[in-house]
């Protein structure tokens, strides 16, 4: 009697060690194990692990029938039964199924010794958010390019927590997080700043708050006039923005420049609107505040507040790995391997002493506790796509960075580019927090939860509407709404806002704003109330990256020089200020209790100034560290087709080639980097053909 479709789950990925090209491959990977169910246009299917699934199915039918049997066949009685139950279950079989049934696994030796028995036309060094884009563009439209994507991380970038929007609370300082940590900060009251970078495929994209945000056009304008890197103004990005998008929100119907349907990342508003959001729209427009409904038209200016596009399909979360990485491997005309818990150790080069400079041959890497060494074709390339952090490091284990640097780790210089690991921009944030009065107890997002046996889960109604319609508080990141200003501490000379602002639906736990991401798991009854994250969205601090040791296995130092510009400390003081006005505003009354942060005894620019430099945060968008620029520029470490300077063969492509961080979030921008270096990739492979 069990119906069909509730046994059709998705194929897993191959995982033997198969030496053919039948069909693309992720090594490591088992199928996914966590209850999700989607229902749309009158059909349904279920995909994960059956175990989880027809328990949460049979538990709602016997709970519905002991119902019917109390009180009688009553059709209300048993919808509101058989809905409750499933909903509750649903949330249960999600936790259940993260926690005991969903183990990913790493690739094993043997599976990685029958991968590296093969040459590769691209070797792609970490599989985040451009190296999804570049194993799908490279190979696809029958180029017959084969592509080995090396990821460190882990491959179930489908679980549960990944694709529900909200589940971001449980993603921070996970066994899906590199857990970073900068060290040596002078401007932060001695305090380190914790860094959330993504430890699985797809990276990034499917760890952070999902805004998809790109700057202005002179953010790129000035990558070309500033330093140098001809091909990259606005004009001539933009079609890579639009190349990838699907838009979900009408707006490519009515602005067909700046935006475009049809592509594989969508681009939607968040599916629900807290009441607490609508009045902070409402209070902007009291206090004579502009609305804008596209803060990615470079026609008009990027100021004003309104909803920030959101990177989901259907309420869950868009990322590379779901939108561009999926697909790819489930066309076997295309020759994708993936190895996943593989980390890259090194690249490696020969012909050092030849006129063009060495060329990368190849890769070491690490899989099952045993060291591998993966092959180019000939003309080949290594492709490193591991982020700010991680790219800088892997070029200097390799040979290619400070060469003073490298000679105190005892490692061999290959080529001396002192660029590497500096330059390294973030965005700077502090926040103003307040408390609802009891009366108002539920309204925030953080209400929206219930505890099971200790474990913070939401509440099974919104588990429900979220699996069957897409819609309801788990589709929001919790800081979808927000605005651009330029404030007093702007820049002189320069037209572009200085301050982001986010609005969270939720009262803050900590000062610093990730804290409360990170303890929110653990707190129970939390107070009702909402928050403004003020942002310096285009700093002007610049911190660096360096080798701990000569060891891969070691984390880098990463020194943020956080609030290093003072500049960079005016701009989150006026966002502090403009939040407390904003506050005021007839809107809130009725919202508003007590400030919790920074306080009502925080008045001064003094203390306020101290209130940013012991509770300042990462609003997670590192960049820089491998900038691009032209040949005379001594910094620059790769050319503007992303060229490694005078080592051949080799490329990065990432958020580290970034001279400068646009005024958004970065996500997009590396999207339309990786599209821009596919097409320059293949160019070269065509002309060298």
């Amino acid at each position: 009697w069990w119906p069909s479709w509730l046994e059709r789950e998705r194929a897993p990925a191959h995982t033997g060690a198969s030496t053919g090209w039948g069909r693309c491959s992720v090594l490591g990977r088992r199928r996914p194990s966590f209850a999700q169910v989607r229902v749309t246009a009158g059909s349904a299917k279920m995909a994960g692990g059956g175990g989880v699934n027809k328990i949460v199915l049979i538990g709602a039918v016997l709970v519905g029938a002991w119902r019917v049997a109390e009180k009688g066949l009553d059709r209300t009685v048993l919808a509101q039964t058989v809905l409750g139950a499933l909903g509750a279950l649903v949330a249960v079989g999600m936790v259940v199924g993260g926690r005991f049934l969903r183990k990913a696994q790493g690739a094993s030796a043997e599976q990685a010794v029958a991968v590296v028995a093969e040459a590769y036309d691209y070797i792609i060094v970490g599989g985040g958010t451009a190296g999804c884009v570049l194993a799908n563009r490279l190979t696809a439209g029958g180029t017959g390019k084969s592509v080995l994507v090396l990821e460190a991380g882990r491959s179930d970038f489908d679980t549960a927590l990944v694709k529900i929007p909200a589940g971001i609370l449980r993603l921070f300082r996970s066994k899906y997080d590199w857990n970073f940590n900068t060290s040596n900060e002078k401007g932060t009251s001695g305090r380190s700043i914790y860094l959330c970078r993504g430890k699985l495929l797809g990276g990034s994209s499917c760890v952070n708050v999902q805004l998809y945000t790109r700057g202005n056009a002179d953010d790129y304008n000035v990558w070309e006039t500033e330093f140098g890197c001809k091909g990259w103004s606005s004009d001539e990005v933009l079609p890579y923005f639009r190349r990838t998008e699907d838009d979900r929100t009408g707006l490519a119907a009515s602005d067909s420049k700046h935006h475009a349907a049809g592509g594989e990342w969508a681009v939607d508003h968040v599916r629900y609107q807290n009441p607490l959001s609508k009045c902070f729209l409402k209070a902007c427009q009291q206090m004579g505040i502009a609305l804008n409904d596209d803060f990615n038209n470079w026609d008009r200016s990027q100021e004003g507040v309104g909803r920030f596009l959101v990177s989901q399909r259907n309420g869950a979360r868009c990322s590379s790995a779901s939108a561009l990485l999926e697909p790819a491997l489930a066309d076997p005309g295309r020759r994708i391997r993936i190895l996943t818990a593989s980390p890259a150790r090194k690249v490696l080069l020969e012909d050092a002493s030849a006129a063009g400079g060495p060329r990368a041959i190849g890769v070491t890497l690490r899989a099952g506790g045993v060291e591998h060494v993966a092959r180019l074709a000939p003309g080949g390339e290594v492709l490193l796509a591991g982020g700010a952090i991680q790219t800088p490091q892997l070029l200097m284990l390799s040979g290619i960075g400070p060469s003073a640097h490298l000679q105190e780790h005892g490692i061999e210089v290959v080529k001396d580019l002192p660029g590497v690991g500096r330059n390294l921009q973030d965005h700077p944030a502090a926040v103003v927090s307040y408390e609802c009065p009891p009366e108002k107890r539920g309204i925030s997002v953080t209400s929206m939860v219930i505890r099971v046996a200790g474990v913070v889960m939401p509440h099974p109604k919104f588990v429900l509407e979220w699996a069957i319609y897409g819609t309801g508080p788990l589709t929001t990141p919790g800081c979808d709404h927000g605005g651009f200003f330029r404030t007093a501490a702007a820049p002189q000379g320069t037209k572009s806002a200085d301050l982001q602002m986010r609005f969270l639906a939720a009262r803050a736990i900590t000062a610093d704003g990730m804290g409360t991401f990170t303890k929110f798991k653990e707190s129970a009854n939390l107070a009702d109330g909402f928050s403004f994250q003020s942002i310096a969205v285009r700093p002007s601090s610049r911190g660096r990256v360096l080798l701990a040791s000569a060891d891969p296995d070691d984390q880098p130092i990463i020194e943020g020089n956080y609030l290093a510009e003072k500049g960079d400390v005016a701009t989150i003081r006026e966002g502090l200020k403009l939040s407390r006005k904003m506050a005021q505003q007839p809107v809130f009354k009725e919202m508003l209790g007590e400030e919790v942060f920074p306080g009502p005894e925080i008045q001064s620019d003094a203390q306020l100034d101290a209130y940013i430099a012991a509770s300042v945060h990462t609003a997670n968008a590192l960049v820089g560290t491998c900038r691009m620029g032209p040949e005379d520029d001594a910094q620059a470490v790769c050319d503007p087709e992303m060229r490694v300077r005078g080592v051949r063969g080799l490329r990065v492509v990432d958020a580290s080639l970034m001279p400068k961080l646009p005024g958004g979030q970065s996500g997009a921008a590396v999207v339309m980097m990786a599209e821009r270096a596919a097409e320059m990739i293949l160019g070269s492979s065509k002309r060298a053909e």
